[in-house]
């Protein structure tokens, strides 16, 4: 993404949404610089709907929860796209946000050359410059509960273990996707749920260091916050907010044991 993503946002409200429940996409939050206007009915313009609708497209035709596009030949009128869904969505609620990206990122970024845009179920963004294969921690913004929680002092142990589990899991992404969660016994009758995910464009020591900020930038003492990044974002709540099957389905299970013949 250009240089003119420099100021982190940090916009802190309470938010819960119920695993299951099939909706609309829930719609967080975008961030376009008014420093990068395109003109109206221009190349760039037209450029952009073409990119956007083969983003779309290759939603709907499932693609692992990420794609990326480049339309254009050359500056000013090239641009770069890229989508990416959260891990455990299937390929229709990746489609239907994708699908809702494409048109709600135009009304709120209007004549934008960089906009991003995320929902809880995917994220979508555009640039005049490329992208892809490119870390970014900036713009970030996060979200927490209201409530703050009790021990915290064994709290954030407990969440740091965890954290570090599923950052390393993610960054190595071997199933096509970069993402891990992580469930962990916060006292005896309540659990710890985490999540972290990384675009899979990126290589492990990037997705490391994204995971690293991150961490660094979650909110403290609340019973449930996350971060959102360009290239990453990490979750943890004391509710279950994914969809376990489908996590449990993007690892392989275990060769089975080799029996010896005597």
């Amino acid at each position: 993404m250009s240089s003119c993503f420099t100021i982190s946002l940090s916009l802190l409200f309470f938010f819960i949404n119920f695993v299951g429940t099939e909706s609309a996409p829930t719609f967080l939050r975008h961030y376009c610089p008014n420093t990068t206007l395109f003109t109206p009915n221009s190349a760039y313009q037209s450029n952009l709907n073409t990119l956007l609708s083969s983003l779309a497209s290759a939603a709907a035709d499932g693609t692992d929860g990420f794609a990326n596009a480049t339309v254009g030949q050359n500056h000013p009128d090239q641009l770069y796209g890229l989508f990416l869904c959260r891990g455990d969505v299937n390929t229709a609620t990746c489609s239907d946000c994708v699908a809702t990206g494409k048109q709600d990122i135009l009304q709120r970024c209007p004549n934008q050359r960089v906009s991003v845009i995320w929902y809880d179920e995917c994220m979508l963004r555009y640039s005049d410059g490329s992208i892809y294969s490119v870390m970014e921690q900036v713009p970030s913004f996060k979200m927490y509960h209201t409530r703050n929680i009790t021990n915290q002092t064994h709290f954030m142990r407990v969440l740091g273990e965890a954290m570090d589990d599923i950052a390393a899991r993610a960054s190595v992404g071997k199933s096509g996707k970069k993402v891990a969660v992580a469930e962990a016994n916060f006292t005896s009758l309540q659990k710890l749920y985490t999540l972290a995910q990384c675009t899979p464009d990126l290589m492990v020591s990037e997705c490391n260091t994204c995971f690293r900020a991150a961490i660094a930038g979650l909110p403290r003492g609340k019973q449930g916050g996350r971060l959102f990044t360009p290239s990453c974002s990490m979750r943890f709540e004391l509710y279950p907010f994914y969809h376990a099957s489908a996590m449990a389905a993007l690892v392989p299970p275990p060769p089975a044991p080799v029996t010896r013949r005597k």
